[in-house]
């Protein structure tokens, strides 16, 4: 999946998480099928999730402006053009000796930079060294900060007032900054190498222009060092350029003849050379060769786009896009379900498993009867035709929902143990946990339901500890267009990380 494609289907993702303007569940349906359509049967996941994301937003296009949130993110290469040219036009600008023209062979300006550079790749090595992510860009506090400003390219509506089409471009914005992190942070190290060779670049050309038309003097200065001192400090920093180039060093005679103010310098041509020499050698290779470094990693990531598909969204499409039923289980603990409640039930497992999901609703499980195996019988994994996938792909597999209700008091040895029963039967991540707190609302109300309802759910998650994670619902309530808690209870257990 490229970068374009994988915008798409984070962009419909957020669209998707929440109410949006011009966009229903039918043309989620529709999405879906056609994308089956386009790709055809055999298709892999991601080619038909890719598919699925074209079509939805060239549809939501026709009705609304959310895609052209999109656009900004395909103009890359000329933010990253305009912060190198700037660089260059800012070394050209600069007059890195001054109106004196006198170079101070001890302290010029392009000594800074190339110790400025020097310090860069010390930095950079030693992050490097500690960065614990492999292959992950290692960001220190300038490229953190550029970075986090290149990921507000396509959120215009952040600071927007609230709205369903606001909240879905917040929406998006953060997921895509989330999911393009390390790609971001390669194309702004990408920019800051090529800015530092630009900007080195634009200087040196500075430099060498104006000395078409004025005579620059070098010389020195100290109140400490002596001419043997500087000779050492000359043949250390610019003896490499010297060889290279075939430049000689001036003798300690010659340094000693250049002091300042006693002596009127030398002709700066031969400094100018050798500082040239060592900023191409020290920089602006160096810099060049990061520069490409960083920009071939972020278009290998571009190219094959690191989207986590392990989210409820992601496991809800995979059931859709291979077309099994899963088969679900519920279990009532000394629990009876009106039909009501069995129908929100039924949307909520539609929302926590996988669209069109058909429960089976079991006897009222009586209280002390933790005998799973019995419970579960005929509902066994490998006996059960919608779920013989299970064994080639793990999000295809039949889940036990087990069911309290809120005003029971939850206890380890019949609660605990009925959960502990379950996750050993039918296995821990196909065991799903729903608490019903629509009579415990009734029993108490409204007003003084939420300190003793924040009570009675602390309660059941110290009860069941690390055996599951409950989900607490109201089956009285009607549901809600988007639960972010159901979203994060979801089944079948998370995948994991895909390269697409």
């Amino acid at each position: 999946m490229t970068e374009g494609e994988a915008s798409s289907v984070v962009f419909v993702h957020a669209i998707e998480s929440g109410p949006a303007p011009g966009w229903s569940d039918a043309d989620a349906t529709w999405a879906s099928d056609e994308a089956r359509r386009v790709v055809g049967e055999r298709a892999a996941f991601e080619v038909w999730l890719a598919q699925r994301a074209r079509l939805a937003c060239a549809r939501i296009a026709q009705r609304d402006f959310l895609p052209a949130v999109l656009r900004p993110l395909a103009r890359r290469p000329f933010w990253m053009l305009g912060a190198v040219l700037i660089a260059f036009v800012t070394g050209v600008a600069s007059d890195v000796v001054g109106s004196a023209q006198r170079i101070n062979i001890l302290a010029p300006p392009l000594l800074a930079l190339l110790v400025w550079n020097v310090a860069v790749y010390v930095l950079l090595v030693l992050r490097y060294l500690t960065n614990r992510v492999p292959h992950a860009a290692a960001n220190g506090p300038l490229r953190q900060a550029l970075s986090a400003l290149v990921r507000r390219i396509g959120a215009p509506a952040r600071d927007r007032p609230r709205s369903h089409r606001n909240e879905a471009l917040r929406r998006f914005a953060t997921e895509w900054g989330n999911a393009a992190r390390n790609l971001y942070g390669w194309r702004v190290a990408t920019a800051l190498h090529a800015g530092a060779a630009a900007l080195v670049l634009g200087a040196l050309l500075s430099l060498y222009v104006r000395g078409l038309a004025f005579e620059y003097r070098a010389g020195w200065e100290s109140t400490f060092l002596t001419p043997p001192d500087v000779h050492a400090f000359v043949a250390a920093v610019l003896g490499p350029a010297a060889k290279l180039s075939g430049i000689s060093l001036p003798s300690v005679d010659q340094i000693a003849a250049s002091r300042l103010p006693a002596g009127s310098g030398e002709n700066a041509a031969r400094w100018i050379h050798l500082y040239a020499i060592t900023l191409t050698l020290v920089v602006v290779l160096p810099r060049a060769l990061l520069a490409a470094a960083a920009a071939w990693r972020a278009h290998t990531i571009a190219r094959s786009f690191p989207l986590a598909l392990d989210d409820a969204y992601f496991r809800r499409l995979r059931h859709v896009w291979s077309g099994n039923r899963i088969a679900v289980r519920v279990l009532p603990y000394s629990y009876t379900l009106d039909e009501a409640r069995r129908r929100t039930l039924r949307a909520i497992l539609e929302k926590v498993v996988a669209p069109g999901v058909e429960p089976a609703f079991s006897d009222p499980v009586l209280f002390g009867n933790e005998d799973a195996a019995a419970l579960l019988s005929g509902f066994d994994r490998a006996e059960d035709a919608a779920t013989r996938h299970a064994a080639s792909d793990p999000a295809e597999a039949s889940i036990v929902v087990a069911l309290f209700a809120l005003t029971a008091t939850p206890e380890r040895e019949q609660h605990g143990a009925f959960v502990q029963a379950l996750a050993e039967r039918a296995g821990r991540d196909r065991v799903l946990v729903i608490v019903d707190e629509s009579g415990f609302r009734q029993r108490f109300g409204d007003a003084d339901a939420g300190a003793r309802l924040a009570q009675r759910r602390a309660s059941w998650e110290s009860m069941l500890q690390e055996a599951a994670k409950p989900l607490f619902v109201d089956l009285s309530a009607a549901l809600a267009a988007s639960d972010d808690h159901l979203a994060a209870a979801s089944f079948p257990a998370p995948h994991a990380r895909a390269r697409l």
